[in-house]
């Protein structure tokens, strides 16, 4: 009886037959989530700009969770992503200062992809426990952006490629919701139409069998904390365009926001399972029910206890399930 078990816990079908009823139940929470707006909020929730206001204050840490996907899914964890926003959009505002916009682009994504590097490394080479090493990040890239920035935004305005990415439109769709959705494809496609993806899948499903396969573990572990970055620059980019300022202050606990979505999404805070679907699901019911209880006039507080139980109850299915 337990080996029957074991079978079906490491079984690439049950796996993915287990992903996708957990991707049908958000879908059907999703569509729940638009009725109960409708029915509440008629006028104000299902008007198209509210919509788009959804998505594209999604958009931000929908980035940021697609990163996450892959650093979860290799068994690992990506607290910084957060202060990385930050520190990322502060250099990108140093280095271009009130001239060519496609500077503050490359500085953002260059900042996020070197600290994500150093993420990795301490990781991989310095033996760190992700925990440990990306805590510790998320304090001193915090420390740069206030240092770097004298504790005070830096204009973009200025930067009419910055701010175009932040509040630009195309056939009437905003910029964020287009990246966000393209970023969301492409992590599809990376994550389970490529071999990089199955690699990085069996490295957090079991790392010893992996690298007795042949996968280069440390390579693939470095890899997802540069890619973290790098999608942690993008939404530097992103919030930075919106705000028209690069604040020190940016992505304050995005990194919680982001891990949220990505587990109740259906990818395990173990490793070894993950679905980009999933990560997108899970940051739409966010965006939509925090719109909602603004709609409804509810406190921020309540807010937070929602998010809360909401990932609680992700996690104690996760580990039912287990």
């Amino acid at each position: 009886m337990s080996e029957t078990v074991a079978l079906e816990k490491t079984d690439p079908n049950v796996v993915k037959r287990r992903i996708r009823i957990q991707e049908y139940a958000l879908v059907g929470v999703v569509i729940l989530l638009i009725i109960a707006g409708a029915a509440t909020k008629p006028e104000a929730f299902l008007s198209s700009s509210n919509l788009f206001t959804v998505l594209t204050q999604a958009s931000v840490v929908g980035v940021l969770a697609i990163g996450m996907t892959f650093v979860i899914a290799s068994g690992g964890i990506d607290l910084s992503v957060g202060s990385l926003v930050a520190v990322a959009g502060i250099s990108g505002g140093l280095l271009a200062g009130d001239g060519n916009g496609l500077l503050f682009i490359v500085g953002a994504l260059l900042c996020g992809m070197l600290l994500g590097a150093v993420n990795g490394a301490f990781i991989t080479f310095g033996r760190v426990v992700p925990f440990i090493a990306t805590l510790a990040m998320l304090t001193i890239a915090r420390g740069l952006a206030l240092r770097l920035s004298g504790k005070t935004p830096i204009s973009v305005v200025l930067l009419d490629q910055v701010r175009w990415f932040g509040n630009g439109k195309i056939l009437g769709i905003p910029v964020p919701v287009i990246v966000f959705i393209s970023l969301i494809v492409l992590g599809w496609v990376l994550l389970s139409r490529t071999r990089y993806g199955r690699y990085v899948v069996a490295t957090g499903g079991n790392r010893e069998a992996a690298r007795i396969a042949g996968i280069r573990v440390q390579r693939i572990t470095f890899s997802v904390y540069v890619l973290s970055g790098l999608f942690a620059g993008i939404s530097a980019l992103l919030i930075s365009g919106r705000l028209a300022s690069a604040s020190p202050v940016a992505g304050t606990l995005y990194e919680l926001d982001a891990i949220a979505a990505v587990v109740i999404g259906g990818t395990s805070l173990q490793g070894g399972r993950a679905t980009m679907v999933g990560t997108f699901l899970g940051v739409i019911t966010f965006a939509l029910i925090f719109n909602l209880l603004n709609l409804l006039n509810l406190p921020t507080e309540f807010q937070q206890i929602v998010k809360g139980v909401i990932v609680l109850v992700a996690v104690v299915a996760q580990r039912r399930e287990r």
